[in-house]
C-alpha cells in the first residue's frame, strides 16, 4: 500500500532536483510531522464523531475530569481550552444541555460560578475513553517501547527548539 505521504514526497524530490540548495531532509521531516498530525486529528475526529461528540467538548470534559473536585470556573475552562470566555460559555451551555455538567454557585462566593461534571458526564467518559485508548494502543503498537521513548525524546527536543525560537523571535529576525 502506498503511503498517503508519497505524493508530497515526490513533489519535494522534484523541487530538490531543480534547486540544489533546497533543504530536502528538513522539509521532508517538517512535512511528515505536519502530515502525521493531520492524520492523527482526522482519526481522532472520526472516532469522536462516531461517539457523538467533538474535540472541543471532549477536551472540556477531560479538563473537568482532571480537576480535584471535577469542578472548574468558566474562566479557568476558557484558559485551559485556549478559547475566549464567550466560546467557553457556549461550550458549557452545550455540555449542560447534554446533562454532562451543571452550573453551581460557589460555596464561598455566590457571585462565583463553578462548572461541575455530573454523574451522566462521568458515565459518558467511562464509555467514551476505552475505544479512544484502544485506538491509541493500536497506533503506537507499531513502535517498540524503545522507539516510543526515542520518538518522545526527539519530539520534546524539537518542541524545546520551537519554544526557544519563539522566545528568541528567530522567525521574525529571519523574515526581515
Amino acid at each position: 500500500m502506498e503511503s498517503s505521504f508519497t505524493p508530497i514526497e515526490q513533489m519535494l524530490n522534484i523541487r530538490a532536483n531543480r534547486h540544489k540548495d533546497f533543504p530536502l531532509q528538513e522539509i521532508i521531516l517538517t512535512r511528515l510531522c505536519m502530515h502525521m498530525q493531520g492524520k492523527l486529528l482526522d482519526n481522532r475526529n472520526k472516532m469522536l464523531k462516531a461517539q457523538g461528540i467533538n474535540e472541543t467538548l471532549f477536551m472540556a470534559l477531560i479538563t473537568l475530569d482532571a480537576q480535584e473536585n471535577q469542578s472548574i470556573q468558566p474562566s479557568e475552562l476558557s484558559s485551559a481550552l485556549g478559547s475566549s470566555r464567550t466560546n467557553a460559555t457556549r461550550i458549557a451551555d452545550e455540555l449542560e444541555k447534554r446533562g454532562w455538567i451543571e452550573r453551581r454557585e460557589s460555596d464561598n462566593d455566590r457571585r462565583c460560578l463553578h462548572l461541575h461534571l455530573t454523574e451522566k458526564g462521568n458515565e459518558f467518559l467511562r464509555q467514551l475513553l476505552p475505544p479512544q485508548h484502544q485506538s491509541l494502543q493500536y497506533l503506537w503498537s507499531s513502535l517498540t517501547d524503545t522507539e516510543q521513548e526515542q520518538l518522545e525524546a526527539i519530539t520534546r527536543k524539537l518542541l524545546n527548539r520551537l519554544d526557544k525560537m519563539d522566545e528568541d523571535q528567530v522567525i521574525a529576525s529571519l523574515s526581515r
